[in-house]
């Protein structure tokens, strides 16, 4: 490893006593499968700059910017910490030894900046850096766990993250560096983050606080704001981000998860030389290296489609309103059989309909009317059916219908009192409605009565889908031809001797649903290309044969999330030993590998026509 001559900024690494430790950095929640590196930072970074907006006239601008360069005015604030790193046994990049750097800026203003008393534990600003679990947002803001910002730690290949902040409420400059992984020095242990400060302080740190210490951070990292006394924001630096981190996933992120916000000039970004705003995300979500990026496979399809559906979504003026008298799903049920929507359920086949729902909520014992705003429509028969759920400009991708048909939805939760409600219902990285002791325990200390508006906002992806479905008064026998053969109505004719008089010929066997092939160490299904009546929905239930008809599972047989799961075109789940997969289509591949190749799998697969 190089050394450099110029002075170095101190990192501390405290050692960890006897207080209790904890290691993990929440990967499993903030970096899966589903969602990866370029939409978990950019969904943390932009919620925390849109809960921090200080002038609401004005949009939250933000600036993600990669550079690469050599370590030179970096290595003062980064050698300590790669040393530390070497002296674990930790992962060094490679660059770093060759002298190079690759870094991310992540920069936000007309923002409050990081607030509170930097002599008290329990501000804002320590809370920040040393409280994860513990915010102090009321509620009111997209956030309010404490933990999201872990995701900038995970960003980092070192697990570093360097924070440059100007607060509005001061003017006064801050800054301070964070580094996570437990490791042993001579002896001790140490603590699971280390810090760039100057001292220990008590039980916070005292911070590296001169001109040029700001001046050396600025010519470092390039920061571009905060130079002058009346601008305020919070700039991170992620040193050595993932590969998987690039400009063109990062407008695509956003794009998927914040397009209210664009559309009504809460948010900008600039990625790079490229401009995000209310009038330039159509343009720029068609751009195809943006495109391809989308995440969400209906978004992706349509990008044009479901911009359409948002804007629409946001507009004040609607054409039709629902009030129910609970939050109940059976409240929303009962107006199936009113004239409206009788209307609207011939309408929605060939237009989309904007709707205004309220409901009552309780606070602090008192009432209050609270509503959302949906926009449904007929899907592409060719493409999967939009489900885009967003609360204050931000998706939640995990409020969505199992089934969702063939009807487009966006649902729009603006600011205010349900807004506030879905807040304490959300889990840590913000992307469904939970309904955990933890969540009730929230909702009783904000003063909210109950789960109840949870339940109805969580399931009305499905049951406004059902609302405007009409009722089959009369089975159609057709609807699983595809699936079963359906025997002859008429009774055999029989011979004076009793005998049948011919044998009724074979039905035709209708083709196949999946196509199922064995590995080495698991199994690969496949769509029949024969198959034309999609979507469908699949369940896969998979044990080790032990010589009976059902064979029975254990969870120390194998577990499905340690196994290798390859997918596409279609959404799944899993528990215990069995797959769901929803929504397949012509080209549904899934591939699951990592099974004990000395014992042979039985998998039983059952499928059902898709709502």
């Amino acid at each position: 490893m190089k050394t450099y001559d110029r002075q170095e900024w101190r990192w501390i690494w405290p050692d960890v006593g006897p207080t209790p430790i904890q290691q993990g950095l929440d990967s499993e929640v903030f970096d899966s499968e589903d969602h990866r590196y370029n939409e978990t930072l950019v969904r943390e970074a932009i919620q925390n700059s849109l809960d921090a907006r200080r002038d609401p006239n004005r949009p939250a601008r933000m600036h993600f910017t990669f550079h690469r360069g050599p370590v030179g005015a970096a290595a003062p604030f980064l050698a300590q910490l790669m040393a530390y790193r070497q002296q674990a046994a930790l992962p060094i990049p490679s660059e770093w030894n060759d002298g190079e750097i690759r870094w991310l800026v992540v920069e936000d203003f007309n923002t409050t900046g990081l607030r509170g008393d930097l002599s008290d534990r329990r501000s804002d600003f320590w809370n920040y850096w040393l409280n994860f679990g513990i915010s102090n947002k009321d509620g009111r803001g997209r956030g309010g766990r404490g933990i999201g910002r872990v995701t900038f730690l995970i960003a980092s290949q070192i697990n570093s993250v360097i924070g440059y902040t100007r607060r509005a409420e001061d003017s006064a400059l801050a800054l301070c560096g964070m580094a996570a992984r437990l490791y042993k020095s001579e002896g001790s242990l140490k603590s699971t983050h280390a810090y760039l400060a100057n001292e220990i302080n008590g039980n916070i740190y005292a911070l590296h606080d001169t001109p040029e210490f700001y001046n050396d951070a600025r010519q470092a990292f390039g920061f571009t704001g905060y130079q002058g006394f009346d601008d305020s924001g919070l700039a991170l630096v992620i040193p050595y981000p993932h590969s998987d981190l690039h400009e063109e996933g990062i407008l695509a992120a956003a794009i998927e998860n914040f397009a209210p916000a664009f559309f009504s000039n809460s948010l900008e970004l600039k990625v790079g030389a490229r401009v995000l705003n209310a009038s330039t995300i159509e343009t720029t979500a068609r751009e195809g290296d943006v495109a391809e990026c989308i995440n969400n496979d209906a978004i992706k399809a349509d990008v044009d489609r479901y911009l359409g559906l948002v804007r629409r979504a946001l507009n004040p003026r609607v054409a039709h309103r629902l009030f129910l008298r609970s939050a109940t799903t059976k409240a929303l049920q009962e107006w199936r059989k009113t004239p409206d929507i009788e209307d609207l359920q011939h309408k929605v086949t060939t237009q989309d309909i904007a709707i205004k729902l309220s409901f009552p909520l309780r606070k602090d014992d008192e009432r209050h009317e609270v509503s959302l705003h949906a926009v449904i429509g007929p899907a592409a028969r060719t493409r999967k059916p939009l489900d885009q759920f967003f609360r204050e400009g931000m998706s939640l991708p995990n409020v969505k219908a199992s089934s969702p048909g063939a009807l487009d939805l966006v649902l729009l939760v603006r600011d205010g009192l349900l807004a506030q409600y879905l807040n304490c219902c959300e889990g840590k990285a913000h992307l469904d409605l939970l309904r955990s002791q933890e969540v009730r325990a929230k909702l009783k200390e904000k003063g909210f009565g109950g789960l109840n508006a949870r339940h109805l906002v969580k399931s009305l992806p499905r049951e406004l889908r059902r609302l405007l479905t009409p009722e089959t008064t009369k089975a159609d026998a057709s609807v699983f031809a595809r699936y079963f053969s359906k025997p002859s109505q008429k009774p055999d004719r029989v011979h004076s001797a009793g005998k049948p008089k011919g044998v009724p010929p074979l039905p035709k066997q209708p083709p196949g649903l999946l196509r199922i092939k064995t590995l080495e160490d698991g199994l690969r299904v496949r769509a029949d290309p024969d198959f034309q009546d999609w979507p469908v929905d699949v369940s896969i239930t998979i044990a080790y044969a032990d010589g009976t008809s059902r064979p029975k599972w254990s969870a120390h047989d194998f577990t499905l999330e340690k196994l290798t799961i390859e997918h596409q075109d279609c959404h799944l789940e899993c528990e215990n030993n069995q797959v769901r997969a929803l929504n397949c289509g012509p080209d549904t591949v899934i591939k699951i590998t990592g099974f004990d190749a000395n014992r042979e799998l039985d998998t039983n697969i059952k499928a059902q026509k898709s709502a």
